[in-house]
């Protein structure tokens, strides 16, 4: 009776296993380093190995606007932040970034969370917001981008920039 119970409760553990339809999330893994080293250049402006990172058909969602952006306004906007802000800074240390790739069925998709900071060139006003990205991967490179934050610094140093230059 004892051997009948036991191998009851292991075919059901067996059968209870991981079936969540495809879905599996990593950390540490090619693409969440990736994106990881797309931040550092980000950092830096160095746009040569950012541009290997997306593919051309990419799509870029930023909350708050309903515009749709592509790939080349990807080091346009990279570009304006660095006009906009000074000292800007995203902490690469795991204990200040996370970033998880997942899979769901056969899309797969990596978020990253951060505090974002700079100073504002124009205002002279400290800014720390908090920032989620996510990326839809084709293969190895990124076809969709979502960025979500409060706009509200950057908005602001947009048109005080405005007011200067105009």
């Amino acid at each position: 009776m004892k051997r009948l119970i036991f191998l009851f409760n292991l075919v059901l553990l067996l059968s209870c296993g991981n079936n969540n339809g495809g879905f599996y999330s990593t950390l540490n893994d090619s693409k969440s380093s990736a994106i990881k080293m797309q931040l550092e250049n980000y950092l830096s402006k160095n746009y040569e190995p950012m541009s290997a990172f997306y593919h051309d058909s990419l799509m870029l969602f930023v909350s708050g606007s309903s515009d749709t952006l592509h790939y080349p306004d990807v080091f346009e906007g990279i570009e304006l932040h660095h006009t906009l802000f000074s000292n800007i800074d995203i902490p690469l240390e795991d204990e200040n970034l996370h970033v998880e790739t997942s899979s769901y069925g056969k899309e797969v998709w990596s978020k990253a969370y951060f505090t974002w900071s700079a100073k504002g060139r124009y205002s002279k006003q400290a800014v720390s917001n908090t920032v989620h990205i996510a990326y839809k991967w084709a293969e190895d490179k990124v076809i969709e981008e979502h960025h979500y934050s409060d706009r509200t610094a950057f908005e602001k140093e947009i048109s005080l920039h405005s007011e200067i230059n105009n």
